[in-house]
């Protein structure tokens, strides 16, 4: 397939996405409100439930034409097992774990007949989505067990479960399988712009009610610039650098990287986006009081995890290492351990960090960049 017959992302997958825009929501409340260790584990748990359903439909929007009404119909009846798992988000760990697994089964059932039926006709394509389908519904069936078994043993199941998942992708990964790299990083990229707009969120709901002043304009100059700064550690190169590597692959490859850089490692992508966001939004209800230290391990973490998948994500790609990223952890680690200053300040020099750490990688790569010298 030549550049110019690569598709664009459907209106009917955007569509999709919006129910997601609940979903991530649901899971920051979550967060929220029970901000201890055993709270955001269970937050990341019930996130990587959610992302496993996303990134199956794209595997299976990526392959299979949108346009049939059959079809359609079918995305569309998934929305509603997303709307389910999104809704029981809150209370899955106190009794309704039940919806959210029977939610997760429509939408992984619906996805596997679809992709199933849709490359029915590409004998290979065919063999490689069943190297991979019969393992991971298993996976599914084991989270609807948890679901309806609940209480303490639930998480430990649903971990269980997104184990054989990961299993059932290794062995995807001896398949040859054929990816639109144009509409893949056009999806994942729309679905961390969707993470991202969280943070704007946390940081409007942190601060509604506030009088409208010059100190209101500073903490939301410096929320936006934080959410901006994480925007731009993605979309400035590294978009662009995972597409053309999915691109360059050979056929052998090819279903590899997109299941390592985009399925597996755009997971700690999310979760530090809506961790930031979590972080963020209790950072900003007591703008000048220092960060409780579970705020600033959140925030540690969560711009830990992005920078760091990215740094893996652009290692796995093309062997080159962003060790600006990784500095730039170093750096906002120990900022946000050390500095018992107002919360707002930690964010803003935090942020300062994260640009400077662009700067730099940038520079170091401006030649290659501007096409003087050959890409990595």
């Amino acid at each position: 397939m030549t550049e110019e017959e690569e598709k664009a992302a459907h209106p009917l997958e955007l569509f999709f996405d919006l129910v997601f825009v609940f979903a991530i929501t649901q899971v920051v409340s979550l967060v929220v409100h029970d901000l201890t260790l055993p709270g955001v584990l269970r937050g990341a748990l019930v996130l990587a439930i959610m992302w496993w359903a996303w990134t199956n439909w794209t595997w299976t929007t990526n392959v299979v034409d949108l346009e049939p009404r059959l079809i359609r119909v079918a995305v569309l009846t998934s929305m509603l097992g997303v709307f389910g798992m999104a809704f029981a988000v809150p209370t899955a760990f106190g009794g309704d774990g039940d919806w959210l697994a029977l939610g997760y089964v429509l939408v992984r059932v619906v996805a596997a007949a679809v992709i199933v039926i849709g490359t029915r006709h590409d004998p290979d394509e065919l063999r490689a989505v069943l190297t991979y389908l019969p393992m991971s519904l298993a996976g599914t069936a084991i989270v609807l067990v948890g679901g309806l078994v609940g209480g303490e043993a639930l998480q430990w199941i649903w971990l269980g479960a997104l184990t054989v998942e990961l299993i059932a992708t290794s062995f995807a990964g001896h398949a040859d399988w054929k990816v639109d790299a144009a509409h893949f990083a056009e999806r994942h990229g729309l679905i961390l712009i969707i993470a991202l707009g969280e943070g704007i969120i946390a940081v409007g709901l942190a601060l509604d009610g506030v009088e409208i002043d010059a100190s209101l304009a500073l903490l939301l100059a410096v929320g936006l610039a934080g959410v901006c700064a994480m925007w731009w550690a993605y979309f400035d190169r590294l978009q662009e650098v995972m597409e053309t590597a999915l691109r360059d692959a050979d056929a052998h490859e090819t279903g590899r990287i997109a299941r390592d850089v985009y399925s597996l490692l755009h997971y700690p992508m999310i979760a530090g986006i809506v961790f930031f966001a979590v972080a963020l939004e209790e950072a900003f209800l007591h703008p000048d009081d220092p960060m409780e230290q579970v705020v600033a391990v959140l925030f540690i973490v969560a711009v830990g995890i992005y920078l760091l998948a990215q740094a893996l994500a652009a290692w796995r790609c093309w062997r080159t290492y962003l060790y600006e990223r990784v500095i730039g952890v170093v750096a906002i680690g120990l900022l946000v351990a050390v500095w018992d200053g107002a919360a707002k300040n930690v964010v803003l020099a935090s942020t300062v960090i994260l640009i400077a750490t662009m700067s730099a990688e940038y520079l170091r790569f401006r030649a290659r960049i501007r096409g003087e010298v050959p890409a990595v």
